[in-house]
């Protein structure tokens, strides 16, 4: 098969004139004038490209409107002959957001020699009246471009990408803590204000609006469907400029709503002119609580007394990351009973308070901001006591109020006889 193959090839180039079977296709120069016109996608697979090497640092910037800045190319020529380039802003018709050709000055030299290294300083300078968005270009260094598929647009060949996100200080600022984690007995309310300031010559819009649960979540573990009802938002239509607006949020869970966990969130529906339309990330409130029941009975638990025991002291260390403005302090009521029924209400005898503080963080969730103090991970202790118990099994009963937990711990405290 190939024979017949190769007889029908040859028998049709003998058929060919002789100037056709043997002149051989334009070719390119490029290792002489790099600065070549565009080659189509054809052209491409037989043309060798200048050995141009191309390296950016720090090439993503971030500049206000009204300045400037710049960063470093590094060309490495890696060809046997000094090469000529052209440095330019190339863009593509297919970005959103292209550099402008007058923000960009290119300083550098014309012709790099054989195997020498050049350096080029891009500097972008951002008008007054540039719109808040990011844009995209390439910094080229000859005019060769290479056409990744058919159909799409031509990109260069030997070229560092740049992106310059245009920002301004934001006059919008949330100044509480956009994550609320509180507890909140079934049938009854707690409520968190947001408060929000407008630093800006405008007034600046306000509609908060509950949002859905997010994602979904199955098996053990997954926080409940949260009942958006039980959700009330309060707030003016509109922050004043140069004032601040106080956002009320109200969580009131039905009598007989499940026990559990419960996150959602609310968009403030802010508009901060300083800030670009997407990423609305900044005015969300995380909005997560666990809804509990008070029980109707203590919990009660039996310990031992020996006969060396002088004193018992029970510790309770209440839940308390979860808390709301207006939470009530979590209580305790204790009995000791002891082996023939006597019931003893026990007394309070210390209280101890203990927190976490940290130097190296702020504006992170469960975290209150003090100055340069950052206090997390509060928590309270009572202690109660019971004097010269009898020996014998002991049971203690313990109610508790206003928290959704509870830690214990009982201490027999004994002498050496």
């Amino acid at each position: 098969m190939k024979r017949v193959i190769l007889i029908a090839f040859l028998v049709a180039l003998a058929g060919m004139p002789a100037a056709a079977a043997v002149a051989p296709s334009p070719a390119v120069d490029t290792t002489t004038n790099p600065a070549v016109a565009q080659t189509t996608a054809a052209e491409q697979s037989e043309t060798n490209f200048t050995r141009l090497y191309v390296d950016a640092r720090d090439s993503y910037l971030e500049i206000k409107p009204g300045e400037s800045s710049s960063f470093t190319v590094t060309v490495e020529n890696g060809e046997e002959e000094a090469v000529d380039v052209n440095p330019h802003l190339f863009t593509s018709p297919t970005e959103r957001n292209p550099i402008q050709e007058s923000w960009v000055d290119i300083s550098g030299p014309d012709s790099i020699d054989a195997g020498a290294e050049a350096e080029f300083e891009v500097n972008i300078s951002v008008p007054d009246d540039a719109e808040i968005a990011r844009y995209t270009g390439q910094i080229a260094f000859t005019n060769q471009t290479t056409q990744p598929a058919a159909g799409m647009p031509p990109r260069p060949i030997h070229a560092a990408y740049t992106s310059v996100n245009v920002w301004k200080e934001p006059t919008v600022k949330v100044l509480s803590d956009t994550y609320i984690n509180t507890q909140v007995e079934a049938g009854d309310s707690v409520t968190k204000q947001i408060v929000i300031e407008n630093t800006g010559g405008e007034a600046v819009p306000l509609s908060p609006e509950r949002a859905e649960q997010r994602g979904h979540c199955y098996g053990t573990g997954c926080p409940e469907q949260v009942d958006q009802s039980w959700i009330d938002i309060d707030a003016p239509s509109q922050i004043a400029p140069g004032e601040t607006a106080t956002v009320t949020v109200t969580i009131s869970p039905d009598e007989d709503a499940e026990r559990g966990r419960y996150d959602t969130s609310i968009d403030l529906g802010l508009q901060d002119p300083a800030r670009p339309d997407q990423g609305g990330y900044w005015q969300e409130v995380n909005l997560n609580f666990v809804v509990w029941e008070q029980p109707e009975e203590p919990f009660t638990t039996e310990f031992t007394v020996s006969e060396r025991t002088d004193n018992v002291t029970l510790s309770l260390s209440p839940q308390s990351y979860r808390t709301a403005d207006n939470a009530d302090a979590a209580s305790f009521d204790v009995t000791f009973v002891s082996p023939d029924g006597e019931r003893i209400e026990a007394e309070r005898v210390q209280v101890t308070d203990r927190g976490y503080v940290n130097l190296g963080t702020q504006n992170e969730p469960g975290v209150t901001q003090d100055g340069a103090y950052a206090t997390e991970h509060s928590t309270s202790q009572y202690v109660y006591e019971l004097d010269a118990p009898d020996a014998g099994e002991w049971t203690v009963e313990i109610m508790p109020e206003n928290t959704i937990g509870f830690q214990y711990e009982l201490t027999r405290n004994e002498s050496d006889e």
